[in-house]
């Protein structure tokens, strides 16, 4: 009986251990299982490592496409220094080395990125390898290994031709892309390339400007099949200080055009070059640096595509932000803020490390949600592809992670650093020298699956959708390998074999699908570049033809499409690079279509929508003559434990008929060292600046927060101006400052406020009294230079002439009270006829104050306690 009982509850652990595996989304298969016998083993030698190659653990790709058009999606894997490998598909997850039966050779030197094209127009995919050229002792050209056709065992063969068309670059190349960027029916090529030497380029961002010949990024236009570089003359910046690891296309203006994202290590920028429709881009990053907000700093890979089905491409970008404190406080991590503002100065742009998720508004406008959607830190990242992998309609992201050795180990960079040490390694390393890099610290990490909530934000679900397995993970791709309807999951790990995860969502409830071939035109074969527009459920999901995506690899040239529990599609929209278009109604779910350019017969040219904002928003000729300029803040220095800048939180801006002329005029506050300024409308719409001269006065002030009122009755608007900002300790620049309107001039009354001296926050007015004259309250939310101290708040009581006299009284003491108030607003909150009074201030819950025959009472239970401001 114990005997049939012990084995009953081993069953039971087994059936438990395999239903859970069962329940996992994706399913690891192994390298007996797939016969993909593939590893990136990588090998350090004293020529040849991470500390003279800052790139050495960076990873290679993998490409997936069908080569021999048998309908299966084959794989080819780059080797960073063995021979890369090609395995055929042949069905139910069994594939076939066929690296020498198919020609391909490539070892030696050192291999980065894959993609495809079909290069020559027969309808075959070839193969475009980039590799590093011309460092040390590596003499590594571009391939392209042209497709030869199947052989008669259905073997794709392949030949390798790049110098004949003009690809057979030498340099420090990462990854290829093919597009038309011109619209002239051919395929393009951009070339992403990579400096090796950071501590060599370190200077003024104008270095974007000047041209070096190996890692400069290079675009190559096609001219009937020969390319020829024409980086310069179509804008594109070739400098040494580009350091490229993610390249993206989309178009992300929807003019037609596509546009091209570039992701760059360390300290420059990344770029955002937008299609000018004339052979030339305009790269709006460097040229505005706010054109898209913050950008991350250490950029990885990254992919372009619509997260939240509104019509418009989105871009996600990695950084190598830890979740865990104690990898965070070990690492290397952002430069010191006055570094930081070293860099601003000398032209880069604002970038941070952290993934970035720049949200597409349209009219070339973005805005950075990383950390609203949950995606900001995700560690030592690679690889990132926007996906649906279950099938419910929205994309989700797969992110691959981990390196070798973690470069930017504090203790490692401490050690390294040694004087002696570095000594050393500037005569050139020797074997014993090699013990340095064991110093470093390995960091295998489990790779990222996020959902899409459908909400601007992503749920981590890695450990629910495939066991966490740390690993050494870079390139990567998504493809269906098994033709089953779901999206599997391909990654090229280093030192260790591939990983191949099988998708087991097929057959699940809602899990709908549409897969999407694309015929283009006789010289772009496989329509790269087009959109495909799925209408189903009441929602658009839009996608774009790209292959080259993520970090160093390709995807193969089909779009897949979740559905969820949809049932019956619309309609399927294509709109094909040379601006025709088709549309197909009503096609079946659960299957794969096939749409041609040649059945297109509407010209849409005309009729790409303009953006929301364009719509709505008609510019006029007058503009606001004053530009916000704040200061670099020293409070970093002053105070390393502040959590952010309250020296720089940016201006106030008001709107009043200060003259009384019937037309809108603007108060906008000056930080310090910036006057104030008095914007007076025209005739014609125009602003012109007026009284420079009175607010030039306190310049020096931090001016926070104003209000326009009428102070003395007199039915002319005045002006009362708070200063704070955190900037000084005491003194008359902490002063409030009332200004008097005398028929449409401003006169400053040095009389009233002059007791008081406060690092403000806010200033708004009120009738406490009930008695026709408006009173002030003043907000605090800290001491002068002491951020997180209690400070006090202030209520002055209007005489009716202008004349304010501070009130302590009992009526208004809980209000005074309040240790931090950064904001306030008046509500009725109960409906009983009465304003009450709204109050936020910093770790402090959200606060209302009842007003009770003008006594101002704080509120019991009023269900805002768990809220924090």
């Amino acid at each position: 009986m114990k005997r049939i009982l012990r084995y009953t509850v081993l069953l039971s652990i087994v059936f438990s251990g395999c239903q859970k595996s069962h329940n996992k989304r994706f399913e690891k298969l192994s390298a007996s299982r797939t016969g993909i016998q593939f590893s990136n083993t990588l090998t350090e030698t004293p020529e040849l490592n991470i500390l003279n190659y800052l790139y050495f653990y960076n990873g290679a790709g993998v490409a997936a496409a069908d080569f021999n058009n048998d309908n299966l999606v084959d794989l080819y894997f780059t080797s960073n220094q063995e021979a890369d490998r090609l395995y055929l598909n042949q069905g139910n997850f069994n594939f076939l080395d066929i690296t020498e039966a198919a020609g391909i050779d490539n070892s030696g030197n050192w291999t980065t990125g894959v993609t495809h094209a079909d290069v020559n127009n027969d309808g075959l995919l070839d193969i475009y390898v980039c590799k590093v050229g011309k460092f040390r002792n590596i003499r590594g050209k571009n391939l392209l290994f042209v497709n030869q056709g199947p052989n008669k065992d259905g073997i794709p063969t392949f030949k390798e031709d790049a110098a004949s068309y003009g690809l057979d670059f030498s340099g420090f190349s990462t990854q290829a892309a093919f597009l038309d960027y011109d619209l002239d029916g051919d395929l393009d090529m951009f070339l992403l390339n990579h400096s090796v030497h950071p501590n060599m380029t370190y200077g003024k961002g104008a270095q974007r400007l000047q041209s070096d010949p190996t890692s400069g990024d290079l675009l190559f236009r096609n001219d009937n099949g020969l390319f020829h570089d024409i980086s310069e003359e179509a804008g594109i910046y070739q400098g040494r200080i580009g350091y490229g690891l993610g390249i993206g296309i989309s178009d992300l203006n929807k003019d037609g055009y596509p546009d091209i994202y570039i992701g760059n290590d360390f300290f420059e920028n990344d770029y955002l070059y937008i299609n000018q429709k004339n052979g030339t881009f305009k790269e709006i990053i460097s040229e505005d640096d706010m054109a898209i907000g913050h950008t991350t700093h250490f950029s990885m890979g990254n992919d372009l595509a619509d997260i939240n089905n509104d019509g418009l491409t989105d871009i996600i970008s990695l950084d190598m932000l830890p979740e865990d404190l104690e990898t965070y406080k070990t690492s290397g991590l952002e430069y010191p803020f006055p570094s930081y503002q070293y860099y601003l100065k000398n032209g880069y742009a604002p970038q941070y490390m952290q993934n970035t998720l720049h949200l597409n508004l349209g009219n070339e406008s973005f805005s950075e949600i990383g950390q609203l959607a949950g995606i900001s830190a995700t560690e030592w990242s690679w690889s990132v592809l926007l996906a649906d992998y279950d099938n419910d309609g929205h994309k989700d992201a797969f992110i691959s992670n981990g390196i070798k050795r973690a470069t930017n180990d504090m203790d490692f960079i401490n050690f390294i650093s040694n004087e002696a040490i570095q000594k050393r390694l500037a005569t050139g390393m020797s074997l014993e020298d090699m013990a340095f890099i064991e110093e470093i610290p390995q960091k295998k990490t489990s790779n990222y699956f996020l959902k899409n909530t459908g909400r601007l934000s992503f749920e981590d679900v890695t450990s629910s959708w495939h066991e966490k397995t740390p690993t050494f993970s870079n390139g990567a791709v998504y493809a269906d390998l098994d033709n089953d309807g779901d999206l599997d999951v391909v990654v090229n790990n280093v030192d260790e074999e591939a990983l191949i995860l099988n998708n087991l969502s097929s057959g699940n409830p809602n899990t709908n699908f549409l897969k999407i071939s694309l015929h283009g035109g006789p010289k772009n074969t496989f329509g790269v570049g087009a959109k495909v527009m799925v209408y189903a459920g009441g929602s658009e999901q839009l996608q774009e033809q790209f292959v080259s995506r993520g970090f160093l690899s390709a995807v193969p040239p089909e779009l897949h499409f979740g559905l969820g529990d949809v049932n019956k599609i619309d309609s399927v929209k294509v709109i094909w690079p040379n601006g025709m278009s088709q549309v197909l109604p009503s096609p079946d779910i659960n299957t794969r279509i096939s749409l041609s350019e040649a059945e297109a017969k509407d010209s849409v040219r005309v009729h790409y929508r303009k953006d929301a904002w364009e719509v709505r928003l008609t510019a006029t000729q007058s503009e606001i003559p004053f530009r916000h300029k704040e200061p670099a803040t020293l409070e970093f220095d002053r105070d390393p434990m502040v959590p952010f800048a309250n020296t720089n939180e940016g201006p106030e801006i008001s709107v009043a008929d200060v003259n009384n002329d019937g037309r809108e005029d603007l108060f906008i506050n000056g930080a310090k060292a910036q006057a104030s300024g008095l914007f007076i409308q025209q005739e014609d719409g125009s602003l012109i600046s007026s009284q420079q001269d009175l607010f030039k006065i306190d310049e020096m002030n931090e001016d926070v927060s104003h209000v326009v009122f009428d102070a003395n009755g007199d039915s002319w608007p005045d002006l009362l101006v708070v200063s704070g900002g955190n900037e000084f300790r005491e003194g008359k620049r902490l002063q409030p400052r009332l200004y008097i309107n005398q028929k449409g001039r401003f006169v400053k009354d040095s009389l009233q406020f002059s007791d008081l001296e406060i690092n403000a926050s806010k200033v708004k007015v009120w009738d406490l009294q009930n008695d026709g004259d408006l009173d002030v309250l003043i907000a605090s939310d800290q001491l002068p230079l002491e951020f997180g101290s209690s400070s006090s708040q202030y209520v002055y009581l209007n005489g009716g002439k202008g004349n304010f006299k501070a009130d302590t009284s009992d009526a208004y003491r809980e209000f005074i009270q309040l240790p931090s108030v950064k904001d306030f607003l008046w509500a009725d909150i109960d409906k009983d006829g009465e304003e009450d009074l709204i109050v936020s201030g910093y770790w402090e819950p959200i606060k209302v104050l009842k007003s009770v025959d003008g006594i101002l009472r704080l509120m019991e239970n009023n269900g805002l306690d768990n809220t924090n401001g």
